[in-house]
């Protein structure tokens, strides 16, 4: 499967921070990253609860293709949610209204399983600013984040290893 590696991660954190709406292009910063691997197991009940099985490959290699910087923007939001906090909300409403009305979720609910990949191409298309939308690392960052918010159940089937939210008016 997945080769059990600890990376190094570095990250353009002007990026990130761009999709909050903020300018700071000298902003780098070098991540230690948690294994793929480690995470498999509440990610594997993550996908088997949001993906019928023939997507489940493919959601495990989107998630492991983009794990180095889902794991840094997880870094970044831990260390700056309070700075950037009015942002995140915005994005997570953003996201939240548009999954309520994908085909697939009939119940338009946030609580619903993803069922198709596609979506985080989507919802990421939806949190890239502006005159950046054809940069990859934008694409890349703003996948980053939306898988981050999956990983941490802020949208799509909640599961009970899901961590607790990291929003707090949420909860």
């Amino acid at each position: 499967m997945h080769r059990q590696i600890t990376h190094l991660a570095q990250i353009d954190y002007s990026v990130v921070k761009a999709v909050f709406h903020f300018l700071n292009s000298d902003a780098k910063n070098i991540v230690a990253v948690s294994p793929f691997n480690n995470n498999l197991p509440h990610l594997q009940h993550k996908i088997e609860s949001n993906f019928i099985p023939r997507m489940r490959p493919e959601i495990q290699n989107v998630l492991f293709a983009n794990w180095t910087n889902i794991e840094s923007v997880d870094f970044f939001i831990t260390q700056n949610f309070q700075q950037y906090e009015q942002q995140l909300y915005a994005i997570l409403e953003k996201i939240h209204s548009y999954f309520k009305t994908v085909p697939s979720n009939n119940k338009g609910i946030v609580d619903f399983p993803v069922n198709d990949p596609v979506y985080f191409d989507e919802l990421s298309y939806l949190i890239i600013p502006e005159g950046k939308k054809n940069d990859p690392r934008y694409m890349l960052t703003a996948k980053a984040m939306v898988l981050f918010l999956f990983k941490h159940g802020e949208f799509g089937r909640k599961t009970p290893d899901d961590p607790p939210t990291i929003f707090p008016k949420l909860s």
